[in-house]
């Protein structure tokens, strides 16, 4: 069931977004205007009362994420090499947070990235599944 449902877009992608890999951030904060690149750690998919925690492979999201600064969009692929993509909508750097939003394939996205240690949250909801998606995020 989750399959089908997920085989539709980015939107977790945002992404959103899993091999347990924790990419460290640098010993600067991040700016928030270079482009980043977020690797999933750990992914809840709930639907119709139920969850199930995984990997972003478990789910068929995107492992890597990648968020373009300057043009405000993200993109991905999946394992199967299928191409997400999705523009930002918002973009907003605050003291200790950079937060993006967005929607793509009827489904809502948002990430929050801590701007001291790179740490992510992503959410996309729709009517039918919801993702969390856990990470870490550097610039590049």
């Amino acid at each position: 069931m989750y399959k089908r449902k997920l085989s539709t877009g980015l939107a977790l992608g945002i992404g959103l977004a899993a091999a347990a890999l924790s990419m460290g951030a640098s010993a600067e904060a991040i700016s928030g205007k270079k482009n980043l690149v977020c690797a999933a750690a750990a992914v809840v998919g709930c639907t119709e009362g139920s969850c199930m925690q995984g990997r972003a492979q478990t789910f068929e999201l995107p492992t890597f994420i990648f968020i373009n600064a300057e043009r405000r969009h993200v993109h991905a692929n999946n394992e199967k090499g299928e191409e997400f993509s999705s523009p930002i909508k918002s973009f907003e750097i605050t003291e200790n947070t950079i937060s993006l939003q967005g929607f793509e394939n009827h489904r809502g996205w948002t990430i929050g990235i801590n701007r001291d240690d790179g740490e992510m949250a992503m959410s996309s909801t729709g009517a039918d599944v919801s993702f969390l998606v856990f990470g870490n995020c550097i610039e590049h």
